[in-house]
């Protein structure tokens, strides 16, 4: 008899009836793509998380967080987006603090590299985002509508 089984002593039917009241209310069905104050990112309940884009000087500041790892707070790391299939690298330092349980990484992007970013993000399908914290996927679905008004809003649009 195996350990879940031996726990809980119901039917699979009934097990897995009593386990959908809990897939129903994830984070998973309330994500969208979002723009607020100079910022256009993934937002779960009203919230960025994942991956944001915010305007910073004559760049942008990418934020990675949702992750609950807290990593050396000021030292530096490697952070891989891959777009559709293409990896872009990031140096990205480490922040604590603030509403996240973990660390928040932070990059700066400038020029041809902020607009190519900006416009990959905007036309892809999925971003895979590689931290020292592990892997994850965001969905780009609505991420175009974002990163336009982000665009405008920093004063990069074509």
């Amino acid at each position: 008899m195996s350990l879940l089984r031996t726990v809980l002593p119901w039917s699979r039917a009934s097990s897995l009836a009593a386990l959908l009241p809990f897939f129903a209310l994830s984070p998973a069905g309330a994500q969208s793509w979002g723009y607020a104050n100079g910022t256009a990112g993934l937002s779960v309940e009203d919230r960025f998380t994942g991956l944001t884009v915010e305007c910073a000087g004559a760049g942008l500041a990418l934020g990675f967080s949702g992750f609950s790892t807290r990593l050396q707070a000021g030292a530096a790391y490697t952070v891989v987006i891959t777009i559709d299939g293409i990896a872009r690298r990031f140096r990205a330092i480490a922040f604590t603090g603030g509403r996240e349980a973990g660390s928040v990484l932070r990059a700066a992007v400038t020029g041809g590299e902020a607009t190519d970013l900006v416009e990959a993000l905007r036309r892809g399908r999925k971003a895979v985002v590689a931290t020292p914290a592990g892997r994850y996927e965001v969905p780009l679905a609505g991420s175009a509508q974002a990163l336009e008004k982000l665009r405008t809003g920093c004063g990069f649009a074509d």
